[in-house]
């Protein structure tokens, strides 16, 4: 009976020593990769602008509603919130879809959420929020972008969306965050080597605006940003 308690004993703290070790070298990972810059070349005189917004765990892309190159209201409709409002700007972000429905705030996390998000198991989600102003409460940077980079950006974000007849599949739902906001059935599978930051990344990177290698953290996508402004 006690060589068997040894070798479970033994067996166990192999894996939690393994565990430490994936832990510490996704931390390092993403430490090191989110500090190695691409699409450096400055953008001079940008034809448009974009804003990133973090609250320290998630980030949204915002953009015109409307604007020479593109016009959102062709997949989404801000009809489709409570306000029903006509704002000028909309943030767009992806992410796990159990996730952005079932824990508004990280109190109503569960471990069976948290499961699925980094397994790769849920479905996910575009949120739409409406804003007339562009959010002060909150981190943001402002990108200067080219024509080319906006309509590849637009075109990248677009093509995350599942669509029916060109339009956005509106997921019906009390789980919004407000009266601006409202969700969509998007494409891919979150996962904790792609995340919604990595999501955020992805779509910079894959336009020729200024990304990092590869981040799962809203702070790899924001430092990119800030250091360049110090």
């Amino acid at each position: 009976m006690m060589k068997i308690f040894l070798k479970t004993l033994k067996y166990l703290g192999y894996s939690i020593a393994g565990f430490v070790a994936f832990l510490l070298l996704y931390l390092l990972s993403a430490a090191v990769l989110s500090r190695i810059a691409v699409n450096t070349e400055e953008v001079s005189n940008g034809e448009e602008t974009i804003w990133l917004l973090s609250n320290g765990a998630h980030t949204d892309i915002v953009m015109p509603i409307k604007n020479a190159f593109f016009d959102w209201q062709t997949i989404v409709s801000e009809q489709d919130t409570r306000g029903k409002g006509q704002s000028r700007y909309i943030a767009l972000g992806w992410g796990c879809r159990k996730f952005y429905l079932e824990t508004p705030t990280w109190a109503d996390l569960k471990f069976t959420t948290a499961f699925q998000a980094v397994t790769g198991q849920g479905g996910t989600l575009m949120h739409a929020t409406f804003y007339n102003e562009i959010p002060t409460d909150e981190q943001s940077v402002s990108l200067s972008l080219s024509a080319a980079q906006y309509r590849q950006l637009v075109t990248h974000i677009a093509q995350t969306f599942v669509l029916q007849e060109g339009r956005g599949v509106l997921v019906p739902t009390d789980a919004v965050y407000g009266d601006t906001d409202a969700f969509y059935e998007a494409k891919g599978h979150y996962q904790l080597f792609f995340t919604c930051n990595t999501w955020t990344n992805k779509m910079l990177k894959n336009s020729g605006i200024r990304a990092c290698v590869w981040t799962p953290f809203a702070s790899g996508v924001m430092r990119n940003y800030q250091e360049k402004n110090k």
